[in-house]
């Protein structure tokens, strides 16, 4: 059965997916419906159609707003992997305006809340996706999180401020206050955060550069650049394959630069952080850096090296 050219485009455009509205407005009948439905057509629920066999994720993305209704988009983890921040989640969770009720049904989560539809299909915005995970996500996923806006996606941790200063009642304002801050200093990744806070703040090191090349292109987890001393920081997630190679061509290009490379892994940082910053502050001393590290609370109170 032929369906109308016009009505083939908007379902293009939406992941091959169709309301009711949409296919009886085209001018189709429930009785065609029918008919396409028993043929090639698929019901994903009721009143929502996908014109293939297996909708894609996209195409579920747009059958949950087509559900929602006018004013509803996409939110959280989908809304982060639409705008190219985080994997396509299993379930993925639509915004639907204060005043409508929607029954949750696989694979779809209908939340109620006032949000501004962006993009096609709708989804919250960058700032705002970001703002509403940081409610329900670990920190280290929310470092996570915050890097890839800041540091691949181009979002500048003024307008996150910004939009964050325009929700009066976020539950993790401190904290999101204080990772904005990190994030707006160079850290990239959650094992970098711990080596800031507690290997060098922790223990009164000097202050590092941060996503700086002091010797080419290769960007440095911390470098002393009055010290000539870079530390690399190898987290299992980012570090594996062919990022192994990328790391010797670096620390080779910090040593023929005459810098000092020192390079520990998640185990130290996170868990031995105090045992690390006894490593990192002698050789700095040796570089020139004429401060005084401090123990900290967790610290055994042995001499310092």
């Amino acid at each position: 059965m032929k369906v109308p050219p016009g009505l083939v485009r908007l379902a293009e455009a939406q992941g091959w997916v169709l309301s009711r509205d949409q296919v009886l407005a085209a001018g189709l009948t429930d009785r065609v419906v029918s008919r396409l439905i028993q043929g090639e057509w698929r019901q994903l629920a009721s009143g929502i159609y996908s014109l293939r066999s297996e909708p894609t994720w996209i195409g579920r993305c747009w059958a949950g707003v087509l559900l929602g209704g006018p004013g509803s988009c996409v939110g959280l983890a989908a809304a982060a992997h639409l705008h190219r921040m985080m994997p396509a989640p299993d379930g993925i969770a639509v915004w639907v305006p204060p005043d409508r009720q929607v029954r949750d049904r696989e694979p779809w989560v209908f939340r109620r809340g006032a949000r501004q539809p962006w993009g096609r299909p709708p989804r919250t915005t960058i700032e705002r996706t970001v703002l509403d995970l940081a409610a329900v996500q670990r920190t280290d996923a929310l470092v996570t999180l915050l890097a890839e806006a800041v540091g691949r996606r181009g979002v500048h941790p003024d307008s996150l401020r910004s939009a964050l200063a325009a929700l009066p009642r976020h539950p993790r304002r401190r904290l999101l206050t204080e990772l904005l801050a990190d994030v707006g200093d160079g850290i990239r990744s959650p094992l970098e955060r711990h080596y800031l806070h507690d290997v060098e703040r922790a223990h009164g090191l000097p202050r590092a550069l941060r996503q700086e090349s002091p010797a080419g292109p290769y960007a440095t987890d911390a470098w002393y650049e009055q010290y000539s001393t870079v530390v690399e920081l190898d987290g299992r997630t980012w570090h594996d394959g062919p990022a192994r190679f990328r790391d010797h061509t670096r620390d080779n290009r910090h040593t023929e630069a005459g810098l000092a490379t020192l390079r520990f892994g998640w185990g130290d940082t996170v868990e031995r952080p105090c045992a690390v910053a006894r490593r990192v502050a002698p050789v700095l001393r040796r570089q020139g850096w004429r401060g005084a590290p401090h123990d900290c609370p967790q610290c055994s109170g042995r001499p310092w090296p």
